[in-house]
């Protein structure tokens, strides 16, 4: 009997132990304190976060020569380039292009020119070898017409019939020397304009061979301007060394006015109708992630995109620096917070700190050495934080990530309002 009591005793033990662990408040034992967060009082700026990259407002763009396409280069390639972030003084070297096609095309022309070279020396030499021998028939016709009219003249005397026939052969002479000497002005005329074109062909080559000098000597591009040079960014990437440049966009770079700085960044569609030209933003850059400048909107997109590998669509907005840094560089990544209001004097916890659970929200909330599930009602959140209406107090601690057994712990829910 006295066994049968013990075991019971130690049975019934267990059984109190086994509901108190499954009923009771968790320990806070298992989480460490980085991961437990005061409940906070005070104001908080509902923000929309968004990255971008600083670039100069304004900028002299550096371009391959214009000359290029009228030379029917449509393509051309970077054989070497100063280094980007480079600072340059105006007519300092900036880039050199390839010579190649040119050099090709030029070669060409070369060959062509010596070819007219030599068709206008055929041209000259076959007008006078044609000419020599229309002057030598006309003057053979022309002997021939004297020779008739000598007989004109000594058929005088002679019957009718043969007076006529004389004459006839004159008229004839008269008439093949007169068409010669026609037929003379139209060939010299036939031969200067053969001559004439050659020339003109010939003259046309210099001026494209000229074109093709200039535009091989074109190849170095400079500075136009004192400043840092920053290469230029395309659909394909930046334009470096190796790369091609399409001559109807022939930019190659550009030496931005760092006296004014902006922040392109792109804003979610979800978000976008909170974003106002002029509001206030805090920015920061990557390289200096602890300093912030401030900023202000100075325009806002109307139209909106896709994002890349996405199906969001997001609407560019340009922020102006309006503190000045002469440490801030084009391309730097920034972290661009865009202040949409303040809300003063509430409770704020957050975002990761709140759960959910049927449709009910609630925080694990510290008191003392145990976790407890508790119920809470929310407002307004920012990108960080969300605003506590009711559940808990200034002060509270509460866990940002769940205990141990969180699932078997009851929600201790607020009171009803009715």
């Amino acid at each position: 009997m006295k066994n049968k009591k013990l075991l019971y005793g130690i049975g019934g033990a267990l059984l109190l132990l086994i509901l108190w662990w499954m009923f009771s408040p968790s320990s806070a034992e298992g989480i460490s304190k980085s991961m437990i967060t005061k409940v906070v009082k005070g104001n908080l700026p509902i923000e929309v976060i968004a990255t971008g990259e600083l670039k100069a407002r304004n900028s002299q763009n550096i371009y391959a020569p214009s000359l290029l396409r009228s030379l029917g280069v449509s393509q051309i390639k970077i054989s070497n380039m100063a280094s980007e972030g480079t600072i340059l003084k105006e007519g300092d070297f900036v880039a050199s292009l390839d010579p190649s096609e040119i050099g090709s095309k030029l070669s060409q022309l070369e060959i062509d020119k010596e070819q007219k070279l030599s068709d206008l020396k055929s041209a000259k030499l076959d007008t006078s070898l044609s000419m020599r021998a229309e002057r030598e028939s006309i003057l053979n016709l022309k002997y021939a017409m004297e020779e008739s009219d000598l007989e004109v003249k000594q058929s005088k005397f002679e019957p009718p019939a043969v007076q006529r026939k004389a004459e006839i052969n004159l008229e004839k002479a008269k008439r093949n020397y007169n068409q010669a000497i026609d037929n003379l002005k139209l060939k010299k005329q036939q031969a200067v304009s053969k001559v004439f074109k050659v020339q003109t062909e010939l003259r046309q080559l210099q001026v494209k061979i000229q074109k093709m000098q200039t535009g091989l000597q074109s190849l170095q591009v400079m500075a136009p301007q004192n400043g840092m040079l920053v290469y230029y960014s395309n659909w394909n990437g930046k334009v470096k060394p190796g790369s091609t440049v399409n001559t109807w966009n022939p930019i190659i770079a550009s030496i931005p006015d760092l006296s004014e700085m902006i922040s392109k960044t792109f804003v979610n569609e979800i978000d976008i109708s909170k974003v106002k030209k002029g509001q206030e933003v805090t920015i920061t850059v990557d390289a200096f992630a602890d300093k912030e400048i401030k900023g202000e909107i100075i325009s806002v997109a109307n139209i909106g995109q896709q994002q890349s590998n996405s199906d969001a669509k997001v609407f560019e907005v340009e922020i102006k620096v309006t503190d000045q840094d002469t440490m801030l560089r084009p391309a730097m990544t920034t972290s661009n917070r865009i202040k949409i209001k303040e809300l003063s004097d509430v409770l704020y916890i957050p975002l990761e700190s709140v759960f959910s659970e049927d449709n009910i929200q609630y925080v694990f909330l510290k008191e003392g050495g145990s976790i407890t599930k508790q119920e809470i009602e929310t407002g307004e959140a920012s990108e960080e934080y969300i605003v506590v209406t009711r559940g808990i107090k200034a002060d509270n601690e509460i866990s940002m990530i769940a205990p141990e057994g969180a699932e078997e712990m009851e929600i201790n829910k607020l009171p009803s309002q009715d």
